[in-house]
Parts: C-alpha cells; structure tokens; sequence
C-alpha cells in the first residue's frame, strides 16, 4: 500500500500478489465445490502416469474433485500444508501439469468466468480487513461442512477482533 497511498483502487488491489497467493492457496486446501462435472463430446483415451488406459465415451459424464485434484503430491509439495510460496514466480506449482493443475475455479476452457472478479472482491475485502483489524481466531480451526453443495465451515466460527490504526510512510 506503501506504493498507492491509503487508496483501495483497482491497480493496488492487482499489486497485492502476496495476498492473491494467500487466498488462492486457501482455495486450493479448501475448494468451495465438491465435484465439477463435464460432458464427454467425443470418445478419447486417458493414460494414468502409472501406465493404466481409461477409454471414455462420447456422452460420458467425466467428474473431477477439486479437493483431491488440488492435493496430487507430484504436483504440490507438501499438498497437505498451506505455503502460498508455492505459486511464485518461478515455482508455479499451480501450472506443473498445464491447465487442470488447480481447479478450484474449474479448468481449461471451462475455467470459471467470475474468477478474475471474484479474486478482485476477496482481495478488496481481505487487504481492507487486515489493514484495518486484529484479527484473532478464537474457536477452533473449522472443519468443513460437506453435506452441502457449496462446501463452508461446519459449526460457528469466532474471530475476536480490534480496530488498528493505519499508519502510512
């Protein structure tokens, strides 16, 4: 913010890379969808990296889980922890096996067109949040609800909060 002054305008809010890496690994250990469904518009062949062949039919409904698709250890390190590290320049696990590396937001050609918006409204809200707020978890870290659609956090969640003051240089 040092960079834009006390203004949350749109060319800050696409400066916070950090932040973009923070939320996209949260959406990566915790993907608000159970399972993302195409249909098969032609007959292919997958090959697994083990050797086994899958022919698919046209027709075919093809599932893909977001939670374990983003978990593949030979694509993320440690796929069980959280380290926004990971999609640095350089590092780029996110890219490692092309398009269908991380889905939270779908994939390929079927990425989800409210991505680039939706990262543009949690980065508003989140760098708003924390430059304004303490922020203190105070139950424990929720499990996930998943007898839902649209998975979130079972049970309540309390964060104890305090205002900050803003300081600029």
């Amino acid at each position: 913010m040092k960079k834009h002054g006390d203004a949350i305008t749109y060319d800050a809010i696409f400066d916070m890379h950090h932040l973009h890496r923070c939320i996209k690994e949260a959406l990566r250990l915790h993907p608000p969808l159970a399972m993302l469904l195409r249909k098969s518009h032609k007959n292919f062949s997958v090959t697994t990296r083990k050797g086994d062949k899958y022919d698919i039919p046209k027709g075919h409904i093809i599932a893909a889980s977001p939670i374990l698709s983003n978990r593949v250890p030979h694509i993320y390190t440690n796929p069980d922890s959280y380290n926004p590290e990971r999609f640095c320049p350089g590092r780029e696990e996110d890219r490692l096996a092309g398009p269908f590396s991380l889905v939270s937001f779908g994939g390929g050609k079927h990425t989800c067109l409210g991505e680039t918006f939706a990262y543009l409204e949690i980065k508003t809200i989140w760098s708003y949040l924390i430059r304004n707020f303490e922020l203190e978890l105070i139950t424990p870290f929720p499990e996930t609800e998943y007898n839902e659609i649209v998975w979130s956090p079972k049970g309540k969640v309390m964060v104890r909060y305090k205002r900050r003051k803003l300081v600029i240089e």
